[in-house]
């Protein structure tokens, strides 16, 4: 399993750590290629859940693992996000402590033998430190049940213990008692609880906005108060409780809507903007909602609902700032606009909640991936100090940059061909020529105004260009206009390339550069892996992975609506499995459904053989389908998976 995508994997996994999830590994000569984020392998589905798809989980947890085992931290990361709990991962005892003093858990899992500090005195500061907090349930994970044991009385703070090797069954066990003891217990004080109380989709809570009746929606400031309060917001989110919108009742700065990217799915729901202070970055200004509006506001939420379902569920899940970025932009249905603002340091605002400057960093990001488009809005002078695009631009002396500075005309004498300001020549009602003494008297015969002269009040220094000077007003740096940097703005468009990672997920980067990531993978096309890399191993017998790939999967679904994409791919896997069984017997293949791609393993056969007749075989496959999908076969040997 991968720790970072730039390490190998040194084990290969065993079926009985594969089927029981026993944190057990044989080491072997071969090594996984890195692979684009994190092996999700999914975990206790059974038929019924298995032909629904990957529902949402009812309920979660946010669990801290503090464990100092790389392979350990992994196995419980993955599979316990993929079951849809929160986890957070600690590498050794301080920074336990410090995850558990800053922020609330409901469950810890806690390794006894860990650098710097032990989990019993992890548990024993925490205890000394929170006596009046609410107290997570603290499982103690180790292989020297002895050593735990021998402190009696400490180990009684503990709610179980858990030895290693690490039994997942167990550990899924424990978190199945949690979840039922928290539902069970409603929260206290619950007759003042911050959030709507749960209702039936039939009567929902009552938000007192016009329109919103039969939604259920979040009120800032009321439903996101600090402290105790706060801590029971994060609770509830993470209970994953379908909210439908958050509704700002009172003016907020951009700012403080930061608290949408940092609490787990609000960068999802629709912003009802009340108070019509929030402009662009507001999905439904309901300050000039009319009384027909109900219906157009029934239609953003629903859609930010349908589109939210097509999305990826690690995608949805992850806590990357651009993987939030555009799954936003996509639920939210729009481009990525800037317009001009004042209040903003850059000078300008976006129509998303997020400051400009992480706009700026993340959009490029993005672009340069392929993922946006960018048409150009404007461009801004930036403080080269400080970043800030508000100046003041003046004239100024080039020798003292002063910008007490006088304009006037000034004359040519034709007869000496001396030329100065006319306040030099001016002597009383007459002009004087200050070099020659002559008097003059005509214009246009004795003298000229060719132009003006730009004198400088503080030192003297005169000129017929004065420098352009910007100065911030926020930092008070000055710069030339030469010198000055500067920033160019763009309006951002989601690419189809976007669409399609959101829709496939982390895998699609895999897809992309022809690289095999795991993160889609089902678990018997795990165990089956695991199997053919095993008689590889020992016996040198060869075989051939096929990933499977539907590129027009999302433009069926739009034109032709889902069910028929899905009977479309249905009935190709259905022929394809016919050929195979055809040429090797049915038990010399298999055919396993994935999230977004259909997976297949060709046992004692040469994957050159099967790239070679490749073509053939997706045609023959394709025949019976009166849609086309878009098929792509990528095929892997052993050559691709190990080195």
């Amino acid at each position: 399993m991968t720790v970072q995508n730039s390490v190998n994997i040194n084990l290969y996994l065993s079926n009985e750590f594969l089927k029981l999830f026993y944190l057990t590994y044989i080491s072997n000569k071969y090594t996984f290629k890195p692979i684009f984020g994190k092996v999700m392998i999914r975990t206790h589905v059974d038929a019924a859940s298995e032909q629904a798809g990957s529902s949402e989980v009812a309920a979660s947890l946010k669990i801290l693992v503090a464990e100092d085992s790389s392979i350990t931290q992994d196995l419980l990361k993955l599979v316990l996000q993929q079951r849809g709990h929160a986890i957070e991962i600690a590498d050794n005892g301080k920074d336990a402590l410090s995850s558990l003093l800053a922020d609330p858990f409901d469950l810890v899992l806690l390794d006894f033998h860990m650098p710097g500090m032990t989990g019993i005195e992890v548990l024993a500061h925490y205890d000394e430190a929170t006596p009046d907090h609410p107290r997570p349930h603290f499982v103690a994970v180790t292989a020297d049940i002895e050593g735990l044991m021998a402190h009696e009385k400490k180990c009684e703070r503990f709610d179980a213990i858990v030895p290693k090797p690490l039994n997942i069954q167990e550990i899924l066990s424990i978190i199945d008692d949690v979840l039922a003891e928290r539902q069970s217990q409603p929260p206290k004080h619950q007759e003042t609880a911050p959030f709507p109380k749960a209702a039936s989709p039939s009567a929902p809570p009552q938000s007192g906005v016009p329109f919103t009746e039969g939604f259920r929606c979040l009120r800032w400031p009321d439903d996101f108060a600090q402290d105790e309060d706060r801590q029971r917001t994060l609770k509830l989110l993470a209970d994953n409780t379908p909210f439908d919108a958050i509704i700002i009742s009172q003016t907020i700065e951009s700012r403080a809507l930061l608290f949408l990217w940092q609490m787990r799915g609000l960068h999802l729901l629709p912003l009802i903007d009340t108070t019509g202070t929030l402009g662009a970055m507001a999905d439904i200004n309901a300050a000039s909602l009319s009384a027909q509006a109900d219906g157009s506001l029934t239609r953003i939420i629903d859609g930010f609902h349908t589109r939210r379902a097509l999305v990826h569920r690690a995608i949805l899940n992850s806590d990357i700032l651009s993987d939030k970025l555009l799954t936003r932009l996509f639920i939210a249905d729009r481009s990525l606009q800037p317009h001009y603002a004042s209040q903003s340091r850059s000078g300008v605002a976006f129509n998303i909640p997020l400051d400009s400057e992480t706009i700026f960093h993340e959009a490029s990001k993005l672009q340069q991936s392929g993922f946006l488009h960018v048409r150009f809005f404007d461009r801004f002078h930036v403080c080269n100090n400080c970043g800030s695009a508000h100046f003041n631009i003046r004239e100024e002396c080039p020798s003292c940059h002063s910008s007490n500075l006088t304009e006037s005309a000034y004359i040519h004498h034709f007869k000496c061909a001396h030329q100065a300001p006319e306040a030099d020549f001016i002597q009383g009602d007459e002009l004087i020529c200050p070099k020659c003494r002559q008097r003059l008297l005509h214009f246009g015969s004795d003298y000229d105004k060719p132009g003006i002269v730009v004198s400088c009040q503080s030192c003297g220094h005169t000129t017929s260009e004065p420098d352009v000077g910007f100065v911030c007003l926020d930092c008070h740096s000055r710069f030339s206009g030469d010198a000055v940097e500067t920033r160019d703005v763009y309006h951002y468009d989601l690419q189809e390339k976007a669409r399609d990672y959101l829709r496939i997920g982390p895998s699609y980067m895999g897809l992309t550069q022809n690289i095999l990531s795991f993160s889609d993978l089902p678990l018997d096309i795990i165990v089956s892996l695991n199997e053919q890399a095993k008689r590889f191993n020992e016996f040198g017998e060869s075989f051939a992975f096929l990933e499977i790939r539907y590129q027009k999967a999302q433009e069926l679904e739009r034109d032709a609506g889902p069910r028929q994409f899905i009977q479309t791919r249905e009935l190709f896997i259905e022929t394809l499995r016919g050929i195979f069984s055809s040429v090797l017997g049915p038990e010399g293949h298999r055919i396993v459904k994935g999230h977004s791609s259909d997976f297949a393993i060709l046992k004692k056969t040469a994957p050159e053989e099967i790239q070679s007749a490749l073509g053939g075989i997706i045609e023959q496959a394709r025949q019976p389908l009166r849609l086309d999908p878009g098929i792509q076969i990528t095929v892997f040997g052993p050559g691709d998976l190990f080195t």
